[in-house]
Formats: structure tokens, C-alpha cells, sequence
């Protein structure tokens, strides 16, 4: 499971929170969803590449199949923790691409 901050800081960045997330801040409240690994995979799409063992925690990273390379490496203490921050790396990157765009 992701702590509350990571739940946080995906959600400033436009990832896709529950309805029971969206209703509880309409209603005033500080809510966020907290995804699971398979939203997370899901999320990052494409850019997912492999997630793994690093020590004592995991790390995931995208691949590029065009390149043949491995690239956004992000660990964590879980694997969702993981995930999740390859998805604030690809998402920070898609955003970057739109300004400049």
C-alpha cells in the first residue's frame, strides 16, 4: 500500500480517483483514492516495463522496445510504491512534452 502523501501527490498530478474520493471532497473532505498495483499498472499503460526485487524493497521501470533500454527506474518499499512513482515520472514527462507542444 502507498502512503497517504504518495496517494497525494498522485492525485495533484491528475491521477483518476474513485467516485467515493471525488464525492468525500466535494463534501469538504481531504481524500484521496489509493490505488492498488493493478490500477497502477494499468495507469502507466505503455510505459511499464517490469517490476522487481531490489534488496529490500522493488523496484519498476519502462521499457523501450524501440531502443532495446530499460529506462525510469523507481523503487520503493512496495510495489505499488514503486509504481507509483514511475507513474509521477511518466506523467511529469507527458505533461513537460504538452508545454512544450
Amino acid at each position: 500500500m502507498i502512503s497517504f502523501e504518495l496517494a497525494r501527490r498522485l492525485k495533484q498530478a491528475g491521477f483518476p480517483q474513485s467516485e467515493l474520493a471525488r464525492r468525500q471532497c466535494d463534501a469538504g473532505y481531504d481524500y484521496v483514492s489509493m490505488p492498488g498495483l493493478a490500477a497502477l499498472i494499468e495507469a502507466c499503460g505503455r510505459d511499464f516495463g517490469a517490476l522487481g526485487r531490489k534488496g529490500s524493497g522493488w523496484v519498476a521501470c519502462g521499457y523501450v522496445a524501440q531502443y532495446g533500454e530499460w529506462k525510469n527506474a523507481h523503487s520503493g518499499h512496495s510495489p505499488e510504491d514503486a509504481v507509483a512513482r514511475l507513474w509521477l515520472a511518466v506523467y511529469a514527462e507527458a505533461a513537460a512534452e504538452d508545454a512544450v507542444a
